[in-house]
């Protein structure tokens, strides 16, 4: 089956495997590399530069626009390793190494004869990129993964008629929009995470989220909730189950209302939303109609 997300012999792709230190280094020491690529390069989590389409983001679209979220990440990933002769998986993550349930997907290799994860998304990457501890997956060959790819392109292709709008495709494949890191220490960081949902034709949410991680926690203080018809904030009250536990929110509040040590995350959040406000309301634009 032919591949149009990976490019292991595409020059561009040769190119970096010797840029990051050749085909003759381990694979992990590759991926060390990598991983140190996607910093140095400053990488975005992101897809408001092409929200709409290509649907899934190949290697040579990471390495050209220096964005994409964790399926992109992973295609450049195993793209590198296929291309220095290593072996190469994908990871599809149902519960991350916080205990969190994700629908995530990183990229694996071999070491010592077992199969080790390399995660190329922060906050994973910061903490724990490489034989990241991940606790519920299932590994997937690159021909597997492809297949999934092109039934999940054409699953939202089809379901994109409902809107009379293909671009709709790729909001409905992706509606993880951006993930914009505000604040970061050594043991520390901040993000502002943000989540478009669709749930019927001309009807559109966005949710803004302000998560913080560590190396053993993640958790959410606020979110910003964006409907056409009202925008609230919301703190995190109860204690969660886990990261995306809707029982952790207040009741939606005014920003004057909210805890004031949560006001300057309320700030940094509002600050992202302004920062991409033209690219946000373009991708709204196209879901209200």
């Amino acid at each position: 089956m032919a591949n149009a997300y990976i490019h292991p012999t595409a020059p561009e792709i040769q190119q970096l495997v010797t840029n990051l230190g050749g085909p003759a280094q381990s694979a992990m020491d590759l991926m060390a590399a990598a991983l140190d690529w996607f910093d140095t390069e400053q990488i975005q989590y992101s897809r408001l530069n092409a929200p709409f389409a290509p649907l899934q983001r190949s290697d040579l679209d990471v390495v050209h626009w220096h964005s994409g979220t964790c399926g992109d990440f992973s295609n450049l990933l195993v793209s590198l390793l296929v291309a220095a002769g290593h072996p190469a998986a994908y990871t599809m993550v149902q519960k991350d190494c916080y205990g969190d349930w994700q629908d995530h997907i990183c990229a694996a290799t071999q070491m010592a004869g077992r199969w080790v994860l390399i995660d190329a998304t922060d906050p994973y990457r910061k903490f724990h990129g490489l034989d990241c501890p991940h606790q519920a997956y299932t590994l997937l060959t690159p021909a597997e993964m492809t297949a999934k790819f092109r039934q999940d392109e054409t699953t939202w292709t089809a379901q994109a008629a409902e809107w009379d709008d293909p671009c709709m495709a790729g909001v409905l494949y992706a509606p993880w929009l951006h993930n914009q890191t505000v604040m970061e220490t050594e043991d520390s960081v901040g993000s502002i995470f943000l989540l478009l949902s669709l749930p019927a034709v001309h009807h559109w949410r966005l949710d803004a989220y302000y998560q913080c991680y560590t190396a053993v926690r993640g958790f959410s203080l606020i979110r910003r909730v964006i409907t056409p018809a009202s925008s609230v904030y919301q703190f995190s009250e109860h204690s969660p189950a886990h990261i995306w536990d809707e029982k952790q929110w207040s009741l939606p509040t005014p920003v004057r209302n909210l805890p004031k040590k949560l006001i300057f995350a309320s700030e940094q959040l509002d600050e992202v939303l302004i920062e991409n406000k033209k690219d946000l309301e373009s991708v709204i634009h196209h879901a209200a109609q």
